[in-house]
C-alpha cells in the first residue's frame, strides 16, 4: 500500500511539472517583408531514353523562389512581439507561406508556377521546410533533361540554417513529376540535389 501511495504521489508531482512547462501558442496571419531564394545543383533525368550522363547527377540546373508578403504562422506570444529586424528573430515555430517558382535547366527546359511552403523549427537556427507547387513545364523533346511539357508538381524538401536573422543557407532535394494526376501519361521525371541561399529584405 505504501508503494502505491509513493507511486501515485510521484506521478502527480511529475505530471504537475509537465503541465507547468506548457506554453500558449497563437496562430496568426502576418504581413511579411520581401523574401527570395536562389538554388542550384546537379540533377538527373529518369525519363526513358536517357543516356548514361543524363541519368546521373552530372547535369546543372537552377531555380528561384519568391515568397508572397504574407504567411500563416504558429508561435508563442513572446516571439510574436519580435519584429523581423530583431537580431534574435529567425522564424516561427511553424508557418505556411505561398511561393512562386521559376526553374531552368542547362538544356533550356523550364518550369514556372505557384505553391506553398511549410516550415518547421528544429532549433533556434535550424529548420525543415517542405514545398509543393504546381508548375507549367516547357521542354525540348530532342533534349532529355527529365522535364516534359505540361502541368507537373514541383516538390522541394530542405534543411536550412540561419547565418543571420535575414539570411539562411540550405541543402535539399527537388523532384518534378506529374504523378499521373494531370495526365494518364508519364510527365516529367526529374531529381535534383540542391544547395540554396535565401535572403529577406528587412526594413530597419
Amino acid at each position: 500500500m505504501k508503494f502505491y501511495i509513493i507511486f501515485f504521489g510521484t506521478l502527480c508531482l511529475y505530471s504537475g511539472s509537465l503541465t507547468s512547462q506548457l506554453e500558449k501558442a497563437y496562430f496568426e496571419v502576418e504581413k511579411t517583408t520581401f523574401k527570395y531564394s536562389l538554388n542550384t545543383g546537379v540533377y538527373k533525368s529518369r525519363l526513358s531514353g536517357a543516356n548514361e550522363r543524363e541519368n546521373s547527377f552530372k547535369n546543372f540546373s537552377i531555380f528561384a523562389q519568391v515568397y508572397f508578403p504574407f504567411k500563416r504562422a504558429l508561435d508563442t506570444p513572446n516571439n510574436f512581439q519580435k519584429s523581423e529586424g530583431d537580431s534574435t528573430y529567425f522564424e516561427r515555430l511553424f508557418s505556411v507561406c505561398p511561393v512562386a517558382v521559376l526553374h531552368v535547366t542547362e538544356k533550356g527546359g523550364n518550369a514556372v508556377g505557384m505553391g506553398q511552403e511549410l516550415s518547421f523549427k528544429i532549433t533556434n537556427k535550424f529548420f525543415i521546410r517542405s514545398q509543393i507547387a504546381v508548375v507549367w513545364v516547357e521542354s525540348n523533346s530532342q533534349k532529355n533533361d527529365g522535364l516534359q511539357s505540361g502541368l507537373n508538381f514541383h516538390h522541394f524538401w530542405q534543411l536550412s540554417h540561419y547565418l543571420s536573422a535575414k539570411t539562411y543557407l540550405s541543402v535539399g532535394y527537388n523532384h518534378i513529376s506529374n504523378g499521373k494526376i494531370f495526365s494518364k501519361e508519364v510527365g516529367a521525371l526529374f531529381d535534383m540535389v540542391v544547395i540554396g541561399f535565401s535572403h529577406r529584405l528587412v526594413k530597419k
